[in-house]
């Protein structure tokens, strides 16, 4: 992985918050909201920003986002239990996986993909996870009955992040076609 310089990372980070923000106010968007772009965010904050003061930026301005939310939305405070903890863990699986595949030197979209999809899948079984034990708002379910009733949400969870990441993928695949495939002057 070579090193990018303090001006490049500050212009990533720049446009991978100002992403997040935008559209975090909703978790599978709505006919006037983008969907919440958070997981994106993460996964490719660690392919080009794997270092660690990244991560904590991201996280804080998620966390700045939703107690800016919780204090202007009619359901205040909904998401700020005590489960909010399992962000961290959540947007660090996304994190690392984004870390995983920034340190590839050739990668495809099937591999791409694939691990995109465990992340996130990973990222909702933690977030949920988490839900279920801290938040105080399920307690009436058995684990059985809660799985059950957020399943339903793991096909609009992953269609938001890849909602944003496809597209990203074929801009980076279709840039790196054009730039290995430029024919050399003569």
């Amino acid at each position: 992985m070579h090193t990018r310089s303090l001006k490049y990372s500050l212009l990533i980070l720049s446009a991978l918050s100002a992403a997040m923000a935008a559209t975090r106010m909703g978790h599978f968007g709505t006919s006037s909201l983008l969907p919440d772009a958070s997981l994106a965010v993460f996964l490719i904050g660690g392919i080009m920003l794997p270092r660690l003061w990244a991560f904590s930026v991201l996280m804080a301005l998620a966390f700045g986002v939703d107690v800016f939310s919780a204090r202007t939305a009619v359901e205040s405070g909904w998401c700020l239990t005590p489960a909010y903890w399992g962000l961290i863990p959540t947007y660090g699986v996304l994190w690392l996986a984004g870390r995983w595949l920034g340190k590839q030197q050739r990668i495809d979209f099937m591999t791409s993909a694939s691990v995109s999809l465990a992340a996130v899948a990973g990222a909702f079984l933690i977030s949920n996870t988490f839900w279920f034990l801290l938040s105080n708002t399920v307690s009436e379910l058995s684990a059985t009955e809660y799985a059950f009733a957020v399943a339903k949400y793991f096909p609009p969870y992953l269609g938001s992040a890849f909602l944003y990441l496809v597209p990203l993928w074929m801009g980076w695949k279709l840039t790196h076609t054009f730039w290995s495939h430029k024919p050399e002057r003569s």
